[in-house]
């Protein structure tokens, strides 16, 4: 595999904020395509949600049928085969980009696989050099609230979806071994008072902001967090241009942007 480039993630920060300013909040897909010999590539970075409106859809589209891909590259995991959408619309506000994904991989008879880094690998490594309570409370702030708070799920709620999530994806996926205690709503309450001077957290209030904040000990889990996924993205996009000739990527915006440096090395140099 090509050696990993060097990856100045407040740069690609930076440059994201620029973006969004310039275009009012709005985070435009960005094209990459590349072609080597036999090897065609078009990787799209996006900004994720499921709103069936949204223009990004029909750029995932347009993009995918000129290239015709052996092959699709996912974030977020794995969609069992089994899983089938009727409709374009169906797929997107079920499963947003993913379910998008499946839905022309079904259409063009071609395998959507998960190139994302195993969880059970990035948690890991995250408290290799992070003490596990902040680990879980990283990991509940930046992959639960958003999701339970635009499901629209009344707060009447939360202990049956915080136990989902608790048993489904820490239990499962990140394979954390977790106390009964570890398990409650009532421990997350704690552990968010911890961390925001004693503040009781407020759902209805909530400043998603903050899960996505680059600075302090969060921000440096963040940042340790893109590294270990990114090298091990590239790694699996590797692997498959071995295998298939044209491979079509869709990943977060950032992710391509830290991908980038490495993807042009490889299109551009003159080895195989």
């Amino acid at each position: 595999m090509p050696k990993i480039e060097y990856i100045d993630y407040a740069a690609i920060d930076t440059h994201v904020q620029e973006i969004l300013q310039k275009n009012n909040g709005n985070m435009p897909v960005m094209v990459y395509e590349k072609f080597k010999g036999t090897k065609h590539i078009v990787y799209l970075g996006e900004r994720h949600g499921n709103d069936p409106a949204d223009a990004r859809f029909d750029t995932i589209r347009k993009y995918f049928l000129q290239l015709k891909p052996t092959i699709i590259l996912n974030e977020g995991g794995q969609v069992a085969d089994s899983i089938h959408f009727k409709t374009r619309e169906e797929a997107i506000v079920k499963n947003g980009t993913i379910g998008y994904l499946k839905f022309l991989a079904d259409q063009s008879n071609i395998k959507l696989v998960n190139a994302d880094c195993p969880d059970s690998v990035e948690i890991a490594g995250l408290l290799r050099l992070h003490e596990r309570n902040t680990i879980l409370y990283f990991l509940v702030v930046q992959r639960f609230i958003p999701q339970f708070i635009s499901g629209h799920h009344k707060l009447s709620d939360i202990n049956y979806e915080y136990d989902k999530f608790m048993n489904r994806y820490i239990k499962l996926r990140c394979k954390l071994v977790l106390s009964d205690h570890e398990s409650k709503w009532s421990y997350f309450e704690n552990l968010y008072e911890q961390h925001n001077e004693h503040k009781k957290i407020d759902l209805k209030n909530f400043d998603l902001s903050q899960t996505e904040n680059d600075q302090g000990e969060f921000g440096a889990i963040l940042l340790y967090s893109f590294q270990i996924r990114d090298s091990a993205i590239l790694s699996n996009i590797f692997k498959n241009l071995q295998i298939h000739n044209r491979v079509f990527i869709v990943f977060g915006a950032k992710h391509l942007l830290a991908q980038r440096p490495t993807l042009n090395n490889f299109f551009t140099s003159t080895g195989n």
